[in-house]
């Protein structure tokens, strides 16, 4: 099994602050892009450009509608402050928000020519997020030589909501992916407008964490993306969208028109127009849980089909994991904390979506309440990764592009506050590493911890300049065979004594059944 080395890893929070507004700055000349000319700003050896529109904003009338065309401006804009958020209801982003979000960022080197271009999909389960969030500032992943893109998208009942008439309304009979509508659309301005700020349009790589590494994953599906990306990376997210035949039945179209007509009926709107009418709180208050659908459109089915079929974006993967994320995402995958030996066996039951087999859960077991917690807690971070590597296999057993694997195992050392999410390995430990951004926590980082961060930057970079992370001063990483052979492990030694144990994925069920 092949090791990724490197000193222990601090845990990070995913709710990262937002990034501050850049201090006053020399302007950048004037760039035309789709709607007018904007201007960034310098910023060291680099040029930063914040807020550009890349869709009309979605209010009004074009409320749940498919992303419009950007509203030419007079003038230069100033691209100089993030956007808004997207409205929300995650308290965790403290942002202005608004529903007219659908904004970009870029950071690109000085006299940048032809380079490989980075476009980040945020996370934060479909209902929170931003770009501007500090942890995704693009600034230190482009002085690796690459072009950074970062997009807001819809969320929550604003980004996922379908309704007959909705359906009824759009000229492609479809509803209820408006989110990852909205991330297509701002492919589309990349594929068009990247080559003024120095990128290459034919070596674009989608990238993205949590839910942003499911809209990866819904993307690679797509054929609405076709064309738009030539490699996509994917951490630690494949939840949002059907694997197998048998999940179709949970991603149906009708079941969320269905959901969404009672949401209508629970604030009291007859008619869409009436939805439309409503203040973006009044449309917040009530619990609505986001989540993408097979809407015939955006998504016509399930991964296993598409791939099976030959109708994937044929492109070179880089997916992985993380060793102690279950423990942030079981609660909330399975909407409770009751881990007990009682419930153990119906939780395990819901989080496959399938009755286990008696060898699942002997590997798993619970029979006690202390055992049956840390089983669903390692329950839950195994059955994530074998989505992850099930995709992965997909892509090995049918596609002609090659997909690599990796599992991250480190076990920082505690933070100097307490920590409730993301602790440990834990869920989007990574992403400091990956953005070459640990000076956003202000923590006492190591000299071995900023070589990994630099190593793994350059790593990611370098899988969007070739399709592949290899290259002379990085350690070897082979292409997924489908066994945990092929799976590069990132740690250190300590940490993977500890974290480093791969699961046996043949316990969980093929993905057809």
């Amino acid at each position: 099994m092949m090791r990724f080395r490197a000193a222990t890893v601090v845990a990070f929070c995913v709710a990262a602050l937002a990034a501050p507004m850049l201090p006053a700055a020399q302007p950048t000349d004037p760039v035309s892009v789709t709607g007018g000319d904007i201007a960034g700003v310098h910023a060291g050896t680099l040029k930063t450009y914040l807020g550009i529109p890349f869709a009309a904003p979605p209010v009004g009338s074009l409320r749940w509608r498919a992303p419009q065309p950007v509203v030419p401006w007079k003038g230069v804009k100033q691209a100089s402050r993030f956007s808004a958020a997207c409205a929300q209801t995650a308290a965790w982003i403290t942002n202005p928000k608004r529903e007219d979000c659908l904004y970009l960022n870029v950071w690109t080197p000085e006299n940048a020519r032809h380079l490989p271009v980075l476009v980040w999909i945020h996370g934060g389960g479909y209902y929170g997020g931003t770009a501007a969030q500090a942890l995704y500032d693009g600034g230190n992943l482009a002085k690796h030589g690459a072009v950074v893109v970062t997009l807001n998208y819809r969320l929550g009942i604003f980004g996922f909501f379908a309704h007959p008439e909705l359906t009824a309304q759009s000229p492609d009979r479809a509803s209820g992916n408006q989110g990852i509508a909205d991330q297509i659309a701002a492919l589309r301005w990349v594929r068009k407008n990247i080559t003024r700020f120095g990128g290459d349009p034919e070596r674009v790589t989608i990238m993205g964490e949590s839910a942003g590494g499911e809209s990866v994953a819904i993307l690679v599906a797509s054929p609405l993306a076709k064309g738009l990306f030539q490699r996509a990376i994917a951490e630690s997210g494949n939840d949002a969208m059907p694997i197998s035949p048998a999940e179709n039945k949970q991603f149906d179209r009708k079941a969320a028109e269905a959901q969404g007509q009672a949401f209508s009926k629970a604030v009291g709107a007859k008619r869409l127009a009436d939805l439309r009418a409503m203040s973006v709180d009044a449309l917040q208050k009530p619990a609505w849980s986001p989540r993408t659908i097979v809407d015939g459109h955006v998504l016509r089915e399930d991964l296993t089909t598409t791939y099976r079929h030959h109708r994937q974006n044929d492109v070179p993967l880089l997916v992985g994991w993380n060793a102690e994320e279950g423990k942030d995402l079981a609660p909330e995958i399975l909407e409770t904390g009751d881990f007990t030996a009682a419930h153990h066996r119906g939780l395990v039951t819901k989080l496959l979506g399938y009755a286990p087999a008696d060898a699942l859960l002997a590997a798993y077991p619970g029979a006690t309440d202390a055992q049956a917690k840390a089983s669903i807690n390692q329950l839950t971070n195994d059955w994530w990764g074998w989505r992850m590597s099930h995709w992965a296999a997909l892509q090995a057993q049918y596609g002609r592009a090659k997909s690599y694997v990796y599992y991250f195992a480190h076990r920082p050392a505690p933070p100097s506050s307490p920590c409730d999410y993301g602790c440990g390995a834990g869920h989007g430990a990574e992403i400091p590493y990956v953005f070459d951004q640990l000076d956003v926590d202000g923590r006492p980082w190591t000299t071995e911890d900023r070589q990994l961060a630099a190593r793994l930057a350059e790593t990611w970079v370098n899988f969007a300049r070739t399709g592949n992370p290899n290259r002379e001063g990085l350690p070897e990483w082979p292409a997924f065979g489908g066994s945990n052979a092929s799976v590069m492990r990132i740690g250190d030694e300590a940490d993977l004594r500890v974290l480093g144990k791969l699961p046996d994925f043949s316990l969980f069920a093929p993905a057809e059944k």
